[in-house]
C-alpha cells in the first residue's frame, strides 16, 4: 500500500511539473514566434493567425503488479485524450466572439451551445504524443477555428451575401480595392492596431471617430467568415503583408484606440475611413473579409 502510495505522489509531481513545462514553453513560444500571434490562457493557447487552439491532456497509469497489457495502455491514453478535450473547451471558452461576449458567456447562456462546442471538441486532432517510463502518456489535441468551428460559433447576424455591385456599376471580378483616384488597386486592408491594447476576438469591429462602421459582422458574408475568419492576425507588419490574404499591395491604416465597447473594437481616423470608403468596390472587397489586424498582445490578455 506504501509503495502505490508513493508512485502516486510521484506522479502528481510529475505531472504538476509537466503542465507547467508546457505552459512554461507556450510563454516562450509567443516570444519566439516573432510573426505568429499566439494568445496563451490557462489550459492551453489560441494561435490566431493560424486559426487554431490547443491543450494537452496528461493519462495517468495506475501502478500494477504484472506488466501493463495493451488494453490498460488504451485505456492510459483515453485518459489523456478525456484531460485534454476539458483543457481545450477551458481554452476554446477564453475566446472573445466580440467586444461584449465570449464563448464562455455563451456557453452559460445556452445548454445546447455548450453540448454541441463539447462535441465539436471530441473531434479534435491530436497533433503530439509522448509515452513517459512510468507508463503514463501526454498529448495535445489541437483545433481548427474556421470551418465547423466557426459555422458553430459565428452569430447569425453574418450572413452570406449575394455579390454587390457599388454606384458605379462596377462588380467584384477580383477581390481588390481602387480608389477612384488611383489607376493600381489595392489587394487587401492591414490594420495596425499596436500599442493601443487592443485584443483579438472572430468578429472584430471598426469605426471611426464619429462612432460610424467601417468594418464589422454586417460587411462580410458568411463563406468567407466561415472559411478564414473575419480577419487574419499577425503580431508584426511584415507577416500581415506576407498573409496571402491581403494579396501584394495591400491599404494599410492605423487604428488610433480601442472602442469604448471593448478593447476588441477598433477606432480609425476619418480620413482613413473616408479612404477606403471612396474605393469604387470597397463593399465587395471587405465582404471576402480580406482584411489583416497587426496586435501586440500582452501576456495576461
Amino acid at each position: 500500500m506504501a509503495n502505490h502510495q508513493e508512485l502516486k505522489e510521484k506522479f502528481i509531481i510529475s505531472y504538476i511539473f509537466e503542465l507547467t513545462l508546457f505552459l512554461a514553453l507556450l510563454l516562450a513560444s509567443s516570444v519566439a514566434a516573432d510573426d505568429t500571434l499566439i494568445q496563451v490562457v490557462e489550459n492551453g493557447r489560441i494561435n490566431w493567425s493560424t486559426r487554431t487552439a490547443a491543450a494537452m491532456g496528461i493519462g495517468p497509469c495506475e501502478p500494477a503488479d504484472d506488466e501493463r497489457s495493451t488494453a490498460a495502455s488504451a485505456d492510459v491514453l483515453e485518459k489523456a485524450r478525456i484531460n485534454a478535450q476539458k483543457n481545450l473547451l477551458d481554452t476554446i471558452s477564453t475566446i472573445r466572439i466580440n467586444a461584449d461576449l465570449r464563448i464562455a458567456d455563451r456557453m452559460a447562456l445556452n445548454p445546447e451551445f455548450s453540448v454541441g462546442l463539447s462535441t465539436l471538441v471530441q473531434n479534435a486532432a491530436i497533433t503530439h504524443q509522448q509515452y513517459f517510463s512510468d507508463g503514463s502518456v501526454k498529448i495535445e489535441l489541437t483545433m481548427k477555428l474556421t470551418g465547423g468551428f466557426a459555422q458553430f460559433v459565428l452569430p447569425e447576424e453574418i450572413r452570406q451575401v449575394d455579390s454587390i455591385t457599388a454606384t458605379t456599376g462596377m462588380t467584384k471580378s477580383s477581390a481588390t480595392l481602387q480608389t477612384k483616384d488611383d489607376t493600381n488597386p489595392f489587394t487587401g486592408l492591414i490594420i495596425e492596431a499596436m500599442g493601443i491594447g487592443a485584443e483579438p476576438s472572430l468578429v472584430p469591429l471598426v469605426v471611426d471617430e464619429s462612432g460610424n462602421t467601417v468594418y464589422g459582422p454586417a460587411f462580410v458574408s458568411r463563406e468567407f467568415a466561415v472559411s478564414q475568419g473575419m480577419s487574419g492576425f499577425a503580431a508584426t507588419m511584415a507577416a500581415a503583408r506576407s498573409d496571402k490574404r491581403v494579396g501584394e499591395r495591400p491599404m494599410v491604416v492605423k487604428a488610433i484606440r480601442t472602442h469604448s465597447t471593448g478593447n476588441t473594437d477598433l477606432v480609425i481616423s476619418n480620413a482613413d475611413a473616408a479612404r477606403l470608403r471612396s474605393s469604387v468596390v470597397y463593399l465587395n472587397f471587405l465582404k471576402a473579409c480580406q482584411v489583416s489586424i497587426v496586435l501586440d498582445l500582452e501576456e495576461d490578455s
